[in-house]
């Protein structure tokens, strides 16, 4: 063959690739690959090779791969022809090796295809996308009378839940051999294996579908009692009109798929069926004009159902949930805006869940008997995923969110957050805390589709605020703890623990008393819990054996002998120093519980005020273990 002869090859070649031209072969004119050397100039356009291409392969995809390997500066010394011969399989072998794909032999297989398609490959000519079979819907067959071989099924999906689509059930795969076909029909067959349920698989399934290489090649709509029921007891489903091509060499892959049917009866999602192809269930005409039949009803799958998934809900308190902490409200006037509950909902299911209602509990003390939730509560607004509800709020402590239309979608999870904002104290009275709290009885949920409730699980338990008008906020807690040995005829550990809070004075000037105690008393402006392996005792140390050192950081010129003085707007800084010497030995700590002041100086127990810490847990020191 001449240069000239073999360009103008290479250019038709390039051109039919182009155009997407199915079946177009040289190897009538090349069928050897003549060793002519020659410089050939290759035009390649990029889309997927989709089959496996070896010794004796025809086609226009093979023409496209030996243009794409020129242009790559393989050598193909006859061109781009069409034939897969010797010269191209040294050029995919010298491909493969300078790609690290092994063994470089030359065979143009599913490894080396995805290499190339993932370089930019050429035009297929037609084929269907994806898969490994190199399958198409079009274009004529080649070789003689076809051989179908070595077939076997393969389970895919075991169940499949009420209302799923396209549900794999099994893929049948054989060889193809000596010549090319083209499958026409597919008859699949239900075996009932529960005869004490209903039996009839279209009570099942809504459609049966067959695919190939990603594609759905054939389907079947089969609710209205579209199976043939066999004598034995089975029911088979025939799919016709494929019009599927496998080529010579070639595996095929038929994959069974089912549409579930979503109003399967409770009862009888306990039936399951054994899926097969019979002996000739598959039929293919190759291209001597021939039928071909192979199936294998030995050759079973199982597959089971599953209620319609409706979401499987978890909620819980989130990372961002605010701790306790005292909110400074005002005695007349509505507040500011307060964050005061952190969540999450995950969706467990792969269904979407619709999320309609949402009840918030609130928990609530008040110096004021008969207040309720709508008196402490101004508004409430609930945030999640970014969009706002306004919450109706209740008298029996409760803020209800309505119609809320939240979708949490499959394997997904939504953040949320609850703020409020309260009445002014004259409405709800004084020394008044709260806690909110979502239950997952109080989450009203559905799946998206099916309508069915889901299952919601878990709890938000937000910390306790403390809401103050006048008075004081204790906040800002830190905390130190150490030991030091004694010099005692025991030779005891002495403990020294240290807390350090702000006092800020809440639309008055306060005056804290300067003793500190374990319990309260008229002369104790500071009250502490000590523990000793995790219990509250009273009993750690002898009369003269605590000492106890409330000091302020900053200098006030208006303290006096028994108070610390905080001006109205002020904030101050304490320390309360505690010393513990046990009697017995044990893991010991101290603990802030509350704040006793007065609104005047006047060293009388009858207008005391005590300010309970909210959240103890921000004010307690480390333990350490103390020997008696």
């Amino acid at each position: 063959m001449t240069t000239s002869n073999t360009q103008v090859i290479a250019k038709v070649a390039a051109a039919v690739a182009g155009f997407g031209l199915v079946a177009m072969s040289f190897a009538a004119f090349v069928p050897a690959q003549a060793q002519t050397t020659t410089t050939t100039t290759t035009t390649t356009s990029s889309v997927t090779f989709t089959r496996d291409l070896t010794i004796g392969s025809t086609g226009a995809d093979v023409t496209a791969l030996q243009a794409w390997l020129i242009s790559k500066g393989h050598t193909i010394p006859a061109g781009a022809t069409g034939y897969f011969g010797m010269q191209t399989r040294a050029a995919v072998a010298a491909f493969q090796a300078a790609n690290g794909i092994t063994p470089a032999a030359g065979y143009f297989g599913p490894i080396t295809r995805a290499k190339v398609n993932s370089m930019g490959g050429s035009t297929t000519g037609g084929s269907t996308t994806g898969g490994s079979t190199g399958g198409s819907t079009s274009g004529s067959l080649s070789g003689g009378e076809a051989d179908l071989s070595d077939y076997n099924l393969v389970a895919e999906d075991t169940t499949g839940d009420e209302g799923e689509e396209d549900v794999e059930i099994a893929t049948a795969e054989f060889d193809v051999e000596d010549g090319d076909i083209r499958v026409e029909r597919v008859e699949v067959t239900f075996d009932p294996s529960n005869l004490s349920l209903e039996e009839d698989p279209s009570d099942y399934f809504d459609n049966i579908s067959v695919w190939a290489d990603g594609k759905k090649i054939g389907d079947e709509d089969v609710e209205n009692d579209t199976f043939d029921e066999n004598n034995d007891g089975t029911y088979t489903i025939t799919i016709s009109g494929l019009n599927y091509i496998v080529r010579e060499g070639d595996m095929a892959e038929i994959t069974i798929g089912a549409d579930i049917s979503d109003s399967i009866d409770d009862a009888d999602l306990a039936q399951d069926f054994d899926v097969y192809v019979d002996d000739e269930g598959i039929r293919a005409r190759d291209a001597a004009g021939i039928d071909q039949y192979i199936g294998d009803d030995t050759d079973a799958v199982s597959f089971g159902f599953g209620a319609e998934q409706s979401g499987d809900l978890t909620l819980r308190t989130s990372s961002d949930n605010p701790d306790s902490d005292t909110l400074i409200v005002d005695d007349e006037d509505e507040s500011d805006e307060f964050t005061v509950l952190g969540f999450e909902i995950e969706n467990d299911d792969d269904a979407d869940a619709l999320i309609n209602d949402i009840t918030v509990s609130v928990a609530t003390t008040s110096s004021v008997s008969g207040v309720t939730t709508s008196d402490i509560i101004r508004s409430a607004t609930l945030t999640i995923d970014g969009d706002d509800f306004r919450g109706d709020i209740n008298e029996d402590n409760t803020i209800d969110f309505e119609d809320l239309d939240v979708v949490v979608g499959g394997d997904d999870t939504v953040e949320g957050e609850l703020s409020v904002t309260f009445n002014g104290t004259d409405t709800m009275g004084t020394s008044q805390t709260v806690t909110f709290s979502i239950l997952a009885a109080n989450v009203d949920a559905e799946g998206e589709e099916s309508g069915d409730d889901s299952d919601v699980g878990g709890t938000a338990q937000g910390d306790t605020f403390t809401l103050v008008s006048e008075g004081i906020a204790v906040m800002n807690g830190e905390t130190t703890s150490s030991t030091q040995v004694i010099n005692t005829t025991t030779g005891g550990e002495e403990g020294t623990f240290e807390i350090t809070f702000d006092v800020e004075a809440v639309d008055e000037t306060v005056y804290i008393y300067k003793g500190a105690d374990i319990a309260s008393s008229t002369t104790s402006g500071v009250v502490y819990t000590v523990y000793q392996d995790n219990t509250a005792t009273t009993t750690v140390v002898t009369s003269g054996q605590v000492s106890d050192n409330l000091e302020a950081n900053d200098s006030d010129n208006g303290d006096t002998s028994d108070y610390f003085i905080v001006r109205e707007g002020d904030t101050r800084s304490f320390t309360l120093q505690v010393s513990v010497n046990p009697v017995t030995t044990g893991f010991y700590k101290v603990e802030l519980e509350a704040v006793r002041f007065d609104s005047s100086e006047d060293n009388s127990a009858i207008d005391d005020e005590t300010y309970s810490v909210p959240d103890t847990d921000d004010f307690e020191t480390d333990a350490e273990q103390l020997n008696a």
